[in-house]
């Protein structure tokens, strides 16, 4: 894990909206970790309601018990605030998507390992799979905050089910950056998989691909990893899971990882909060 401090913050909820099919952006008011926060970090939240004002029943007033991850994908240091993007889709989910402006949730970051910078006249393309394009708004708003690289040498490449899933992507078309989308159901632009564009990019453009970062579904990871390694292009992923603790100790997280220079030698296994979420995109076993 990095240097990086981690605090815990009884965040106030700024705006809790729906952006999408089951789909939300939060904003929390918490300056610390918001003013410590990088690309590749991810806050954890406990969702439940037990506060005195609560509108829940008692006896959900602490259900789910556990954290949930969520990456960072927005943050204002002036402001204090930071947001996130998350899609209904269990228990925990629901009942963050019932929480209200004005409320407090119990939150623990940042936490985990980050992004490598980009690096000026180095291409990269970015590959986001529903809400994995969160950790990509905030590496790409970084690095054009910090004038690291022009937004012409980055491409995102984003995909989902269907159109109203895409939320998020005319933020990087404000920052200059191209955005090339797909979805399952042909609803907005390519009719199929996100990874259809990456094999495109890679055919036809390989320019403007010297180093990939992605994050998503991982059937859609798995693809986009072996068209990276095949084609000897570098890059990280980031990693989605269950992470009960946040900081390396229940060991619910691991993932099997291996030497890359070293073919033969044997598989051992990583933490993803802890060693992760973000891995080289050749170390990571996707299983």
């Amino acid at each position: 894990m990095t240097s990086t401090p981690i605090f815990q913050a009884s965040a106030e909820i700024i705006s809790n909206r729906e952006i999408g099919p089951d789909l939300y952006w939060i904003d929390l008011l918490a300056p610390d970790i918001t003013q410590h926060a990088s690309p590749g970090h991810f806050v954890h939240l406990i969702v439940s309601d037990a506060s005195p004002d609560s509108h829940r029943p008692p006896w959900l007033q602490y259900t789910p018990l556990l954290r949930r991850p969520f990456s960072i994908a927005e943050r204002d240091t002036d402001q204090g605030v930071f947001g996130l993007i998350y899609r209904v889709v269990g228990g925990g989910t629901e009942v963050l998507a019932m929480r209200r402006p004005g409320e407090h949730v119990d939150v623990l970051g940042p936490l985990g390992q980050l992004f490598k910078p980009i690096q000026a006249g180095r291409p990269v393309v970015m590959v986001a799979g529903g809400v994995g394009v969160a950790p990509f708004l905030s590496l790409v708003q970084e690095t054009i905050r910090k004038g690291l690289v022009p937004p012409e040498e980055m491409t995102v490449l984003f995909g989902a089910a269907t159109a109203g899933l895409l939320s998020g992507e005319e933020k990087f078309r404000d920052l200059g950056v191209s955005a090339r989308l797909a979805t399952d159901d042909g609803s907005r632009g390519h009719h199929g998989f996100v990874t259809s564009l990456l094999e495109e990019i890679i055919q036809q453009e390989p320019e403007r691909c010297t180093c990939l970062y992605v994050c998503g579904p991982t059937p859609m990871m798995r693809v986009a990893q072996n068209m990276a390694n095949n084609a000897g292009i570098p890059g990280q992923i980031s990693l989605e899971g269950i992470m009960p603790c946040g900081v390396g100790v229940c060991m619910a997280c691991v993932v099997p990882c291996v030497n890359p220079d070293e073919p033969e030698a044997a598989t051992w296994y990583e933490r993803v909060c802890y060693a992760g979420p973000v891995f080289d995109i050749r170390e990571v076993v996707l299983i």
